[in-house]
């Protein structure tokens, strides 16, 4: 058993291997358990059950024992829905989304059972592999595509489609460096977020270009609703994440008069990060990745944007 009480972290590997640590001592490992199912490809976690979904198409559901709050680690309950990788899981409105293939398994934590199931593209061999929740939609990210999809959180219904190559080969257009025109070539969407506090899609591109578009606020359906606004800073190859988070910046506040002491003002606001190999400026067409060490080019780099409070009620 692994003690609920406590703060763990759930890591899956390649050699189809689930391990559980504790927080607060991550040299201690709580549990280590051999999976059926191939390497664990995602983790995702809702109320009193821990999803674990595998490349063969399997998801392994660990329960917490509430009573005695304790993880039932030896005898998880297990599902083959395909036989294609579980890329991609989402906890929505107590149900757990799962993605295989070009399908998606909406699934009742409490006894496994697949409530509801619904097909994402007219492609069989399509396969869906990153999911975010905005109010009463969810949007889709195709993997090797460059286009969005947006369902209905409740019924499924397919609601919107959104291209972002056309806005990607807008920015490289006039670009004399050739790594950036043949990464315009073949644009794919690589991570999404889905933010509330900025009211916009952040969309992660195979170009290293970062996509923000406005979307629709409850209790709408989160539909495109505005143009898209693209960050001038980026990576040189694809993005690997995006991710939202809390920020405390201490602020001085200068005294007016030598009478009065300076003093700080904490201000909480909400950053934007994302990941990916090496940072470019892609407002200059003349400088490449020749104009950056080697360094800069093969690192991975973190680019933050910061939206102060008074900007996110605005």
């Amino acid at each position: 058993m692994v003690p609920g009480r406590q703060n763990t972290l759930w890591v899956g590997t390649q050699d189809a291997r689930l391990l559980v640590y504790q927080m607060s001592d991550p040299s201690s490992t709580l549990l280590e358990l051999q999976l059926d199912g191939g390497p664990v490809i995602c983790i995702s976690h809702i109320e009193d059950s821990v999803f674990v979904g595998t490349s063969e198409g399997y998801i392994h559901v660990f329960t917490r024992d509430v009573s005695v709050n304790e993880w039932c680690d030896n005898d998880p309950l297990t599902k083959k829905l395909g036989n294609n990788s579980i890329c991609a899981m989402l906890p929505i409105g107590g149900h757990m989304w799962c993605s295989c293939g070009c399908q998606i398994f909406v699934i009742s934590p409490e006894n496994v059972t697949v409530e509801h199931l619904f097909s994402t593209h007219n492609n069989t061999s399509a396969q869906v592999y990153k999911m975010v929740n905005s109010g009463s939609g969810v949007w889709l990210a195709i993997r090797n595509s460059p286009v969005i999809r947006l369902f209905h959180a409740k019924t499924g219904e397919h609601l919107e489609d959104y291209d972002i190559s056309t806005v990607v080969h807008h920015l490289f257009t006039g670009s004399h460096n050739s790594s950036r025109r043949r990464r315009a070539e073949n644009v794919r969407v690589t991570a999404l977020l889905a933010s509330s506090s900025t009211g916009a899609l952040w969309i992660g591109t195979s170009s290293g270009v970062v996509v923000v578009v406005p979307i629709a606020k409850p209790p709408v359906a989160p539909k495109i609703c505005g143009p898209p606004f693209l960050s001038y800073m980026g990576h040189y190859d694809g993005v690997r994440f995006l991710m939202q988070a809390q920020s405390r910046i201490r602020k001085l506040i200068v005294a007016q008069s030598t009478e009065k002491e300076n003093v700080y003002e904490e201000i909480t606001s909400q950053v934007i990060i994302s990941c990916g190999k090496g940072m470019e400026d892609f407002r200059d067409h003349t400088m490449g990745t020749a104009g950056h060490s080697e360094h800069i080019q093969n690192s991975s780099y973190l680019i933050v944007w910061h939206y102060p409070a008074s900007e996110e009620n605005s």
